[in-house]
């Protein structure tokens, strides 16, 4: 028994003892000699001085006088306050319950261990009672007492009742008694005696109660009612050990007073606010009776015909007439013992009784109360007969009523009462008596199956299918022409041919679904073919106008039939009441072979091939127009769409999704199905949603052949159907995946593995078998799935980028375990890896200083660590609504937000895009369908040439600014992401496969290719066809995101993204003169272009992507270069205007980028001499004016066209301002750059007093160090493109000696890291020698170090016989290495250093 509150000791000594104590033996052996006056749990010298005289009041003085309720505990206080207080406070021996029970008092140490036990149950009862009934006053007045105090309401309390009635069937007098005592001083007023005289005056039986009852007293009542309640249902768990305790019967009187007090009939309770409450407390007396008949009949039936004789000698008035039913109604849950058969005669010759009771009495309602008695005693005893009952008394009982309740069916005031009565009366007669009378009566239940009245069909119904058990079940039925003939005249009655109803209407399913059932036990074949087939429309075209009720009946009836052979079940049990049927989803699948050996294969394939048509009926009517994701139904709800006709085939609907995976349809595929059910988990119907989703989890869980088409299925679902503007239904579908994955994971063993593993083996060496052939294999499907968890992560919301680490963590645990190619990694794995260096060295600054200091403590930083965070600075400040994010947020070296960061340097070469090629390759038609279908509810203004200018401001959007802008946020991620993993166009029939890029078509060109505008096919052009349009839009933040998007295009995208963009460059290099408007729209298309091509070139992309060099001249491409002179000339002709700052900004960054993008080998061919000498031209005249004016006089006789010496500065003119200065030093970076690009572009220039030495001299003595380490790195690189130029090395060595501290060093420098990288062509080698000798003795550690390193390198190199120094004997192998390779990295350094 499990009972609160009692230490290991103490139970163990009880159950050591059995509870077998002295006090406990006393109990039955003095009880049962009826020694009224022995003690409650113990002898009165077991108690402690002060419990004996309370405990003594209780069970010597109430107890042996059950019909005294006088107040036995008395108390210092009032009245009032002892209601209220006291009785909170004491428990029925006199103790506080506030005592300690695990720890006694010294008087208290010698307790027995039953002892103990009882008074920590009985405290803790009185404990959880007093809160039982603080929560009852607590509720509304209309509320039911029975939603608080009901069985099932409160599991603690239903504990601890449970346990009463275990140690009941040791102490059950000392309970009873204890109980007794505390019901007594609960009830309210003096006593329960008192409470019960106001109440009901038994003698005149009037109520004299007062008509003006206050509120306070209804209050009170309340209390009361609940105290009889908690009291009732002791009571009946208690008494149920009564058959142990022979004998007290002054227990057993006291019970039946109080219970038929309940029954008395009470005038005026139908207007109380308690009435309700009043009748429930009568019914749970009832069942207390019912309980004490089991083992007290005789008692019981004694004081019922006591009463009912009272009563029947009185005045026949409506008083007297009611106070009958309602002691009738006592004796409702009477139940007749089926053994030993002396109880079953006696329960019997008492039906007799009441029986000719029946048949004397005139009064109508109490014949229809003594019918309902009837009814409700001998249901149970017709559900437990199995064959029929040879016993005297029942067959008299029955042939002595059923002749006149059959004739009372015939009249109409009878029927709904008399009507179930004659049923049961056939269920427990004979065989003979059954076969003989029942045509008769069932002839009367088909004929009242249409009747008018909704109860009478009802109950017609109701008396058919207990009369089918009957003779189906129990009687097995006539010969087969009587049988088929009975069967038909059912059948033809409640499904009427040609009918689409079933009749009666408005009925639950269930009974029809029964009754079929039954038929089938015997006569499996008639069921199938004459019923089943039939409700299902076999052999007949499933037309749109679909029969919902007949089809679900069908269908449950054909799934419960074949689950109950294929269980062997036997036969089913007699329906008590119209429970729920079950479902028919359960784990077994209903195959070929099953239903071979359980005798239906020939009615199997008929109901697959139906289930079908069906399925897709209601999926076409029902399903799809009820999808939540459908525009039609945003902000309707689901009781306005489900109404009318709809509400039964959506009845049929959830009836067909249960009954899969019991029942595959067949015609339909594998991913068919999977994708109906997929659908149905966003159905309007919550119910139709849940069995849709358990029926994917159980054909994961239990068919594993079905695993990768349901998790395959649904990935492709929530891809394709469950967009962002639906963020409810899109998590809860991630919830979903995330379950399904984990249910596959959970459910795989080794051996189910290596199973696993066999089979996939298999499926690729055989033919696909006719059904359920999967094409991809299962890792595949997985890759899927990651690619799709890929994309979630571009949301700028929490919940679904957990979901979606959760579900790459799952998957990477079944790609293990399934045994995945280990060239093809999880992605989560492949992000793990480089997580921690993203977060440190990207996303550091972006970060609050909260967030910093978590990042820099956390000792291990993964995608989930970056996942879990939750301030706001990690969704792109869309948290809530009043925060928002602009478009405008978004700057040219990226976002201020580090999700994206991280996310996209994830989708790096050297992370996902190579690790992962699979899940990348599967990601791309994920986030192309969603980045399209997003695009409409950004609502970007459209580009038209015919529109104003851009200065017009945009259209206000659609949306509130908040959501609009989350939104935003998510879908500048599909676009970005889109372009980093967009694979190249295949070499199309469309597309030129010239590499030449100028040869492409135009814009329009590939309009073929989008056949479906609602559904756009993926293909890499209609991506670009979506972003490219978008450098002209005029709303900011969408522009900004398509800029930041194509420049993070992968290498392999390259070409196909620049075929997309020939037309915008010629425009935008085009300076034919036109209208302002014009001008201004190219401008701004100018400067988007040129910042997208410098965020290309700052990625590298330009290096390493495979169509940017033309494949013989090894040169720039055509299209790149027409691009780069064009805007040379446009920036050159347009030198004075306005507003190019910007433009000449990102130009100097985007040729300074592409170049450092290349690789140094690749210099001399990547520009042509004109093109390097005019850019050297314009970035130099935009630089500061002591460098820019020195090369004036040359670069102005040698270049051609227009002087571009418009940025000079006068000496008057005022200090330039930041943004000046920054574009000064990037001209400076870009001239350096297109300098160092390959051979000098004129070789006059780097001739014996060229006009560029000053040039460098002005750099190398620069105070600013950006400015001097550029200077440094020009002079290495001139020397590394120049080698055949000795008058530059020259001017390199004599700087060493003449130039200043700061310009020696750097020439100096630049020296010893060219010749340190490789053997660099020399004729006076001996002015290299010596300049290094001189600087050995330099005291600039950095400059004294290198020249001893170098002066080695030389000394090898230039005579090689001569040994090292002594005293490097021990480096003798490494002394030039070390140097050799720091400097060859500062020469690479320094030929592809990005500033």
């Amino acid at each position: 028994m499990l009972l609160k509150d009692v230490d290991n000791e103490d139970i163990k000594g009880a159950g050591r003892n059995h509870c077998t104590a002295s006090n406990l033996e006393n109990d039955n052996m003095s009880d049962s000699v009826g020694d009224s006056g022995a003690s409650g749990f113990s002898t009165e010298s077991e108690l402690s001085s002060n419990e004996q005289g309370a405990a003594g009041d209780v069970t010597g003085d109430s107890l042996s006088r059950p019909d005294s309720r006088t107040d036995t505990i008395t108390s210092a206080t009032p009245e009032s306050e002892r209601r209220s207080v006291s009785v909170a406070t004491m428990l029925p021996w006199g103790a506080p319950k506030e005592r300690s029970l695990h720890h006694p008092t010294s008087d208290q140490a010698d307790i027995r261990p039953g002892e103990f036990v009882m008074r920590t149950l009985f405290a803790d009862f009185t404990v959880q009672a007093e809160k039982k009934m603080e929560a009852v006053l607590a509720e509304p007045q209309e509320r039911p007492l029975s939603k608080v105090l009901q069985r099932g309401e409160d599991a603690q309390f239903d504990q601890l009742i449970s346990a009463f009635g275990c140690v009941a069937e040791h102490c059950l007098p000392s309970i009873l008694r204890a109980l007794f005592a505390w019901y007594e001083r609960q009830m309210s007023g003096d006593g329960a005696a008192a409470s019960d005289s106001r109440r009901v005056d038994s003698k005149s039986g009037k109520s004299s109660e007062m008509s003006d009852k206050s509120e306070a007293d209804y209050t009170q009542e309340r209390r009361d009612l609940a105290v009889e309640f908690i009291f009732c249902l002791l009571l009946i768990e208690i008494l149920k050990q009564l058959p142990f305790h022979p004998g007290h019967e002054d227990l057993v009187t006291y019970i039946e007073s109080m219970a038929f007090r309940h029954f008395k009939y009470k005038e005026g309770v139908q207007s109380s606010p308690n009435a309700a409450n009043i009748h429930t407390v009568a019914d749970l007396y009832a069942e207390v009776i019912g309980a004490l008949a089991q083992s007290r009949f005789m008692s019981v039936r004694k004081r019922f015909m006591a009463e009912l004789k009272e009563l029947r000698v009185k005045e026949m008035n409506p008083h007297t007439v009611q106070s009958i039913i309602s002691l009738l109604m006592g004796m409702k849950f009477f139940r007749v013992k089926m053994v030993p058969i002396e109880e079953f005669e006696a329960s019997f010759q008492f039906m007799q009784e009441c029986a000719q009771y029946f048949l004397e009495v005139k009064d109508k309602d109490i014949k229809h109360a003594l019918a309902g008695l009837f009814v409700e005693i001998l249901v149970p005893v017709a559900a437990t007969v199995k064959n029929e009952v040879n016993v005297p008394c029942l067959k008299n009982f029955v042939e002595s009523l059923y002749s006149q309740t059959l004739d009372m069916c015939t009249k109409s005031k009878h029927r709904l009462a008399i009507f179930p009565l004659v049923t049961c009366l056939l269920c427990v007669s004979q065989k003979t008596f059954f076969l003989q009378n029942w045509h008769y009566f069932l002839a009367m239940c088909l004929s009242h199956l249409k009747n008018r009245d909704p109860k009478m069909s009802r109950v017609a119904l109701e008396s058919l299918y207990r009369l089918l058990w009957v003779y189906m079940i129990r009687i097995k039925c006539e010969s087969n022409s009587a049988t088929q003939s009975r069967l038909h005249s059912i059948v033809n009655s409640l499904f009427p041919k040609g009918s689409k109803a079933v009749v009666p209407r408005d009925t639950p399913l269930n009974i029809f679904v029964k009754i079929i059932q039954f038929i089938a036990q015997e006569r499996l074949d008639f069921a199938m073919r004459e019923i089943v087939f039939d409700l299902l429309s076999v052999g007949r075209t499933i037309k749109m106008n679909l029969m919902p009720e007949r089809m679900s009946i069908g269908l449950r009836a054909f799934l419960v039939v074949a689950d109950s052979l294929q269980q062997k079940e036997g036969e089913p049990p007699m329906p008590r009441t119209s429970g729920v049927l079950p479902s028919g989803n359960t784990l077994r699948m209903l195959t070929e072979d099953t239903a071979r050996s359980i005798g239906m294969s020939s009615y199997f394939p008929h109901v697959r091939r139906v289930f079908v048509d069906i399925l897709r009926a209601l999926d076409a009517q029902y399903g799809r127009p009820l999808m939540m994701t459908s525009t039609q139904n945003v902000n309707k709800e689901p009781d306005e769409m489900i109404t009318g006709e709809r509400k039964p085939r959506i009845d049929l609907f959830r009836t067909c999704v249960a009954a899969v995976p019991r029942l595959i349809p067949d015609g339909i595929t594998g991913a068919e199905l999977v994708d109906l059910l997929a659908r149905l988990t966003v159905h309007m119907d919550e119910e139709l949603r849940g069995l849709a989703y358990q029926s994917l989890q159980t054909l994961v869980i239990d068919f594993p052949e079905w695993r990768a088409d349901v998790v395959l299925g649904f990935t492709q679902f929530l891809a394709r159907d469950v967009q962002d503007t639906f963020p409810q239904l899109l998590d809860n579908g991630l919830r979903m995946l995330l379950q399904l994955l984990t249910s596959w994971r959970n459910a795989l063993s080794p051996g189910i593995i290596t199973k696993q593993q066999q089979v996939t083996q298999q499926v690729a060496q055989q033919p696909a078998p006719q059904q359920h052939a999967r094409v991809e294999p299962v890792t595949s499907v997985l890759h899927q799935s990651e690619g799709f968890a890929l994309v979630m992560l571009c949301n700028c919301r929490l919940c679904p980028r957990r979901l979606a680490v959760h579900i790459l963590r799952e998957l990477k645990v079944l790609l293990k375990t399934l045994g995945a190619p280990e060239d093809d990694q999880p992605v989560v794995d492949a992000i793990d890896r480089s997580c921690a260096e993203v977060v440190i060295e990207r996303c550091l600054s972006m970060l609050p200083a909260a967030e910093k200091a978590a990042a820099l403590a956390a000792s291990n930083i993964d995608l989930q660590w970056i996942a879990d965070r939750s301030s706001s600075v990690w969704t792109g400040g869309i948290q809530d609504d009043n925060s928002s994010k602009s478009g405008s947020s978004l700057n040219l070296n990226g976002t201020n937000d580090p999700w994206a960061v991280c996310l996209f340097a994830f989708l790096e070469r050297d992370c996902v895009l190579s690790h992962c090629p699979s899940a990348v390759t599967h990601a791309w038609p994920v986030v192309y369908s969603r980045l399209h279908s997003l695009f409409t509810v950004i609502d970007p203004t459209p580009v038209s040439d015919n529109r104003a200018s851009l200065l017009r401001s945009s259209a206000p959007p659609r949306k509130p600014v908040t959501e609009r802008d989350a939104y935003m946020v998510v879908w500048r991620n599909y676009v970005t992401f889109a372009m980093r993993v967009v694979p190249p166009a295949p070499s199309p029939i469309i597309r030129c496969a010239s590499p030449d890029l100028s040869l492409s078509s135009s814009p329009d060109s590939l309009n073929a290719e989008r056949t479906d505008t609602k559904s756009p096919s993926v293909s890499p052009s209609g991506l670009y066809k979506l972003v490219v349009p978008l450098l002209r839009c005029e709303v900011i933040d969408v522009r900004d995101a398509a800029v930041q998007a194509l420049g993070k295009v992968n290498a392999d995208a390259l070409k196909d993204l620049m075929e997309e963009l020939v037309v915008y460059i010629r425009e935008a290099v085009d300076r034919k003169q036109e209208n302002m408007r014009r001008r201004r729209r190219r401008d701004a298309l100018r400067l988007q272009l040129v910042k997208m091509f410098e965020l290309i070139a700052g990625y590298g992309t330009f290096g390493v992507s495979p169509c940017v060099l033309d494949r013989d001249s090894q040169s720039l491409h055509a299209t790149i270069v027409e691009y780069v002179d064009g805007a040379r000339l446009c920036l050159e002709s347009e030198a004075e205007k306005e507003g190019l700052r910007d433009v000449k900004l990102h130009f100097c960054n985007f040729i300074r980028k592409m170049i450092k993008s290349f690789p140094l080998e690749t210099y001399p061919t990547l520009l042509k001499r004109d093109l390097r000498r005019n850019l050297f031209t314009l970035f130099a005249g935009w630089s500061a004016a002591p460098f820019g004016r020195c090369l004036s006089g040359a670069l102005g006789a040698t270049a051609s066209g227009a002087a571009p010496w418009t940025e000079q500065l006068p000496p008057s003119a005022p200090a330039p301002d930041e943004q000046q200065l920054q574009l000064q030093f990037c001209a400076l970076q870009a001239a350096s750059a297109v300098l160092c690009c390959g051979p000098c572009f004129d070789p006059l220039c780097l001739a014996e007093d060229g006009y560029l030495y000053p040039w460098l001299d002005l750099l190398m003595a620069s105070s600013q160090a950006k400015i001097y380490q550029l200077a440094c790195e020009t002079v290495i690189l001139l020397l590394e493109c120049n080698p055949e130029m000795g008058a530059l090395l020259d001017w390199v060595v004599d700087r060493c000696y003449t130039a200043e501290p700061a310009v020696a060093d750097g020439c100096f420098l630049a020296l010893a890291t060219i010749f340190s990288a490789r053997e660099y062509p020399c004729d006076h080698y001996t002015a290299i020698i010596n300049v290094t000798l001189m600087n050995t003795g330099c005291p600039r550690t950095q400059v004294h170090e290198t020249a001893l390193q170098l002066l080695q390198v030389l000394d090898k190199r230039f005579f090689g016989a001569v040994g090292p120094l002594p005293a490097a004997d021990g480096e003798s192998s490494t002394a030039g290495g070390p140097f050799v390779r720091d400097n060859d990295v500062v020469v690479r350094r320094s030929r592809q250093r990005r500033i």
